[in-house]
């Protein structure tokens, strides 16, 4: 985290451009930990005045970097943010083109569901609708990494991808020092994988330690061309696979469709199904 502590004898002075930048980028670090943060919270994460907090976040707000959400009493980080991280392209019709597919999913069923894209060795978490749902059941966070074997997205990306792409990322994945990666380097295993994905229609999070959260998920795309994964995540003892397959698998698929034809009219060019 960005140190922000005043310098002795600096509390009347007027703040430099530099350290008006860096309380700016110490805010947005600390929004990006939080699904939802409030003016209390992120003054005592960032260490500075609730007045500068406030004037900070409303000076976010209008450039579009932060979302005031009423209904909650906070705040949260809104789509420009990702133009300042790696691999964001500003023209990505496709997560532009989720938004408000995702608010309705959620608006209608409840859960929070996220969309995320392929970034080299792992899937990259674009957009979520956990702050619009009313099961806070975890901390999704906007432009976070999952492991691409060890999540529902990653595993329908890599089952619904083509051939020839899904061997480039398993060359990567064989290279990988991470233990999650390792199943990488059984052929068979990730061909029973991809089948069972394949034969389901969806991916789920498999099992992992400490972990009650499940996600199920379905490819964004045309034919074996996939732009892009989404997922619903729900409390393992809500229900069952089985159930969630039954009650939310028609309306994601749906909701995928949706997405990709909304890019397409927006001009993304997708094409049609390969």
């Amino acid at each position: 985290m960005i140190s922000l502590e005043a310098s002795p004898g600096a509390t009347n002075q007027r703040p430099a451009p530099a350290q008006v930048l860096l309380r700016g980028l110490s805010l947005l670090e600390a929004l990006n930990r939080r699904a939802v943060g409030s003016v209390e919270e992120l003054a005592h994460d960032t260490r500075l005045p609730k007045s500068t907090v406030v004037r900070m976040l409303n000076t976010l707000a209008l450039a579009g970097y932060v979302r005031r959400l009423p209904k909650r009493g906070g705040y949260s980080l809104a789509e420009r943010v990702l133009g300042l991280s790696w691999g964001f392209r500003s023209e990505d019709a496709v997560v532009e083109a989720a938004r408000p597919l995702l608010a309705a999913f959620t608006a209608e069923h409840k859960w929070p569901v996220s969309i995320a894209t392929l970034a080299v060795d792992a899937m990259r978490v674009r957009a979520t609708t956990l702050q619009e749902s009313p099961f806070a059941i975890d901390r999704e966070r906007i432009n976070r990494r999952v492991p691409l074997l060890g999540s529902a997205l990653g595993r329908a990306y890599l089952a619904y991808c083509s051939e020839s792409e899904r061997q480039s990322i398993v060359a990567l994945l064989r290279n990988s020092q991470r233990p999650i990666d390792q199943p990488a380097g059984d052929p068979g295993y990730l061909a029973e994988l991809v089948r069972g994905i394949r034969r389901r229609g969806y991916a789920v999070t498999p099992p992992i330690a400490n972990d009650p959260i499940a996600g199920l998920a379905v490819p964004v795309g045309r034919g074996s061309r996939v732009f892009a994964c989404l997922t619903m995540r729900y409390p393992r003892k809500a229900m069952t696979e089985a159930e969630a397959a039954r009650r939310y698998l028609g309306p994601l698929q749906q909701a995928a469709r949706a997405i990709a034809n909304a890019a397409d009219r927006a001009g993304a060019g997708l094409g049609r199904e390969a």
